[in-house]
C-alpha cells in the first residue's frame, strides 16, 4: 500500500473512486463559496436554492452517509460519481 491508496483502501474504495467522491465534493463546495462571494459582492445577485447552506448542507450529509454506507458495506463499485449534466445531477448553478 503506498500513501496514495492507504486512506482510500481503509474507506473500502479504490484510488479513483475516492478521487471523484472528494473532487465532487471539492466543486460542490467551491460553486457554493463562488455563489456567496458573487453575493457579498453584488448583493442583487442571489443564491440559487441549490447552492445555499441549507441544500449544501444536505448535499454533505448525504454523500458523508452514503459514503460511510458504502466502506461500512465494502460496496466501493456502487460509488457514485455523476458528471455535472448527467441524470441525477441536481446542483447546476442558475448563473455560473
Amino acid at each position: 500500500m503506498t500513501i496514495f491508496t492507504e486512506h482510500p483502501h481503509a474507506q473500502g474504495v479504490t484510488y479513483f473512486e475516492h478521487w471523484a467522491f472528494a473532487i465532487g465534493i471539492g466543486w460542490r463546495l467551491f460553486r457554493s463559496a463562488l455563489a456567496f462571494l458573487l453575493h457579498a459582492l453584488l448583493p442583487f445577485i442571489t443564491i440559487d436554492r441549490q447552492l445555499d447552506l441549507e441544500a449544501t448542507s444536505a448535499f454533505l450529509h448525504e454523500r458523508n452517509d452514503f459514503i460511510e454506507t458504502a466502506a461500512a458495506k465494502g460496496h466501493a463499485s456502487h460509488y457514485p460519481v455523476r458528471a455535472p449534466g448527467a441524470p441525477g445531477h441536481h446542483d447546476t448553478p442558475a448563473f455560473v
